[in-house]
């Protein structure tokens, strides 16, 4: 964050601020309760500004705050440990690591999910509803084929270049979208 201390002061509040709940909810799934939470952002949140000048960019933040939370987190957590209902460090990495995973296909999932309703949405209306017939009801084409005039074969014939030519604009979207 190449910016004077005051703008980089400013922009990391502004980023400590959007993403609170992010780091929270993080904490919250290391922790065994709910009860250090609060200590342990408020101690996050000292070790961030003091430790700013390590982060280089904005879109960075959240990893980089992420890791901070963790690592207080697991120091609040070896505190209780006393309680023998707590997880292993062990088995709360591994939980972490997976619900990244997941968080990182549902990210995934909604890029494609815009890319595919952009490129739907390029589509004449009369096209859209031709591609999506199949999927509203089960012999939908076969009335769509009626109502023209046309052989049920010739409008799937359609419907198969109307889906390669969709392929291939998500598959645009996707390499053009930024990933955030």
């Amino acid at each position: 964050m190449d910016l004077n201390s005051h703008e980089k002061g400013s922009q990391l509040l502004q980023l400590f601020a959007r993403h609170n709940r992010a780091l929270r909810a993080y904490s919250r799934m290391i922790l065994p309760s709910v009860d250090p939470i609060d200590d342990v952002m408020q101690e996050a949140s000292i070790v961030i500004w003091e430790k700013q000048d390590q982060l280089r960019y904005a879109e960075e933040f959240l990893p980089w705050a992420k890791t901070i939370v963790r690592n207080i987190s697991f120091r609040y957590r070896r505190k209780l440990v006393v309680d023998r209902h707590v997880f292993s460090e062990d088995l709360v990495n591994s939980l972490l690591d997976e619900g990244e995973a997941e968080q990182a296909e549902c990210d995934s999932s909604a890029r494609e999910y815009r890319a595919l309703m952009s490129c739907l949405n390029k589509l004449p209306e009369e096209r859209k509803q031709l591609i999506l017939a199949p999927y509203r009801k089960p012999g939908a084409v076969k009335e769509l084929a009626a109502k023209a005039n046309r052989s049920p074969n010739s409008l799937y014939k359609v419907v198969q270049r109307l889906r390669v030519k969709l392929m291939d604009c998500v598959e645009n979207e996707l390499n053009t979208e930024p990933v955030s």
